[in-house]
């Protein structure tokens, strides 16, 4: 017999164990936000704004609509917690005193690397990122309400030598490899915005080096239901890959 005390300390609610059907209501999400940072040490460079053109005489309007997306999920009894199987998913999960499970689990990954230049010039890049995926609600007998939310973060940073010789610039080339291009503009004599480029021959950058960085993020969270079914695992192994999209 399972010991259950640990999950009856928020009432005499049964334990969640089984295969539960959940759907998501992606058309209806609670939150929902991606943003883009960028910081530089670039004379002068700014990262361009927006630009939209309006014409008052039209009117539009548009809406789209989708089906839940449907999946399977099995809870079962792990420790002192429990833990979410979705798939080939598997998410750790625990009860707080008002009752509410939250499951989840956050992948990271690091990568850096350098170059030098015997001629004096040196490229280093560093990237992370992380995404992370959280189902959080209540199970109330036979039912679950809740959310579905996912996280994601990265961040890269560049370090570039502001100049470097034509020895040097036979590998790299006259621009450097930092993707400035793609993040920065200045204004040139006309007041028209160009890219930013780390040329060789030019002092381009405010301090000694050229740094650049771009910071993005991206979090949505969706109405998540779930009713528990008559399924056992090991007698319905089809559960762990069947489903249904949001939409066609």
């Amino acid at each position: 017999m399972r010991v259950v005390s640990l999950l009856l300390l928020a009432g005499c609610a049964s334990p969640p164990w089984g295969t539960w059907s959940f759907s998501i209501a992606t058309t209806e999400p609670t939150g929902e936000e991606c943003t883009v940072g960028v910081s530089s040490n670039y004379s002068g460079a700014d990262v361009p704004a927006e630009t939209t053109t309006t014409d008052e005489s039209w009117t539009t309007e548009s809406s789209e609509t989708y089906s839940q997306t449907l999946f399977f999920g099995r809870v079962e009894e792990s420790g002192q917690g429990a833990m979410l199987i979705v798939g080939a998913e598997a998410l750790p999960g625990s009860q707080n005193d008002e009752g509410v499970w939250t499951f989840s689990w956050t992948g990271e990954r690091a990568s850096e690397s350098m170059s030098t230049h015997a001629s004096g010039y040196d490229y280093a890049t560093v990237s992370e990122a992380s995404s992370m995926l959280r189902i959080k609600g209540t199970f109330n007998g036979e039912t679950f309400t809740g959310s579905w939310s996912t996280e994601s973060t990265s961040q890269q940073k560049w370090d570039e030598s502001d100049t470097w010789s034509d020895e040097a610039a036979a590998y790299v080339g006259d621009n450097g490899s930092t993707p400035v291009y793609n993040y920065l503009v200045l204004a040139d004599g006309s007041g028209n915005e160009v890219a930013v480029n780390n040329s060789r021959s030019a002092y381009d950058c405010e301090t000694i080096g050229c740094t650049l960085s771009v910071d993005q993020g991206c979090a949505y969270s969706y109405d998540l239901t779930g009713q528990l079914t008559s399924f056992e695992g090991s007698d319905a192994p089809w559960t762990e890959d069947a489903g249904q999209p949001a939409g066609l």
